[in-house]
């Protein structure tokens, strides 16, 4: 397959370690949709008012995919989300390049204007990919295939962190483009949780190792660490694999956003996002303006949020005892060209 991106990108800023900051976009955008969708008309406007994409798009050069001719929307942002298992007071150890904590939770959203839809494409954090490896004064010793939530370990655990596992990402989708990230640390989910008033879940697994109330088969509201426990929480917590830690954070992500929409609701006006964004100042970090991500979710108000993507694959056990991801190609494939790419009839004539 012909690949159209660049990895580089323009107008970084400084970024701080994360957790699960995909949470927080998503919500918001969802949160909004929910809430505007409900005040506008019934009758949305739909793909085919947008116009036909075959005739607009009729000059890019098409790409075959399994016999038939698809060329690349021309109206997306794509934004990265990096939870790293740091704390934000976390000690510097000194060794500057190898210090920035593992990418725990990845999620690339695809807002596509052309579409009217917005796409989470969720990344296992153990899926083995290249990524690049910094000696502990910076220098680039090449690459190596390992799993992707070590790519923010090579780096400052700011900005160099973040685009080192952007490019890791970005290589692991066939070279597609990413034009933002957004970045918060792991103290950042509790406040989160608690801002809105606490998430209800029902507990699928025992984390009473970590918390007494937090058995089996219990219905909670969320308070203070005990989100933290249930987003982030593996080891010795039911199968202890990260696939089901992955499927606990859609389910909160899911309860999160249904409550952002509520406060909006109730507030009558989406000044609760801003609000929500103040509030999280002291862990949240991105190179994402703060008008930028209001303007996002104000612009996807009336798009259709899709099911979450995943590459298909299988799980092993490697050389040395870890966990890893092998996704399978075909699939990687399917979601690029299905997420990026649209289909056309015909070849243009040159």
């Amino acid at each position: 397959m012909r690949k159209r991106w660049n990895l580089e990108n323009a107008d970084r800023k400084t970024v701080y370690e994360v957790s699960l900051a995909a949470i927080i976009l998503l919500a918001i955008l969802i949160g909004i949709v929910y809430w505007v969708g409900q005040t506008l008309e019934e009758d949305r406007q739909t793909v085919e008012a947008r116009g036909d994409l075959s005739e607009r798009f009729a000059e890019v050069p098409a790409v075959e995919y399994n016999g038939a001719l698809y060329r690349p929307y021309e109206n997306l942002t794509s934004i990265l989300m990096i939870g790293v298992d740091r704390y934000s007071t976390a000690e510097d150890t000194g060794l500057s390049y190898r210090n920035g904590g593992q990418a725990d939770y990845l999620l690339l959203l695809v807002i596509n204007d052309d579409t009217g839809t917005v796409t989470p494409i969720q990344i296992d954090r153990d899926t083995m990919t290249e990524i690049t490896i910094l000696g502990v004064l910076g220098d680039n010793t090449g690459t190596r295939m390992t799993q992707i939530c070590l790519s923010h370990g090579f780096g400052d655990g700011k900005e160099l962190s973040c685009r080192l596992t952007e490019e890791a990402v970005s290589g692991l989708l066939q070279g597609i483009g990413i034009d933002f990230y957004i970045a918060m640390d792991i103290d950042g989910i509790s406040t989160l949780n608690d801002a809105l008033g606490g998430i209800t879940v029902t507990l699928e697994d025992d984390f009473s190792a970590l918390d007494p109330a937090m058995v089996s088969g219990a219905t909670l509201t969320l308070e203070g660490v005990q989100a933290e426990y249930y987003v982030r929480g593996r080891m010795y917590i039911g199968v202890g694999t990260n696939e089901a830690r992955m499927v606990r954070q859609r389910t909160f992500m899911d309860a999160l956003s249904q409550r952002v929409y509520e406060r909006i609701h109730d507030n009558g006006s989406a000044d609760f996002v801003g609000d929500l964004l103040d509030s999280l100042d002291p862990y949240l970090l991105t190179d994402m303006a703060r008008g930028r991500i209001i303007n996002e979710a104000w612009n996807t108000r009336d798009f259709d949020r899709l099911d979450t993507v995943q590459p298909e694959g299988r799980f092993v056990i490697g050389e040395y005892g870890f966990n890893e991801f092998h996704a399978d190609e075909a699939s990687l494939e399917a979601i690029v060209m299905n997420t990026f790419y649209y289909p056309v009839e015909t070849e243009p004539e040159s």
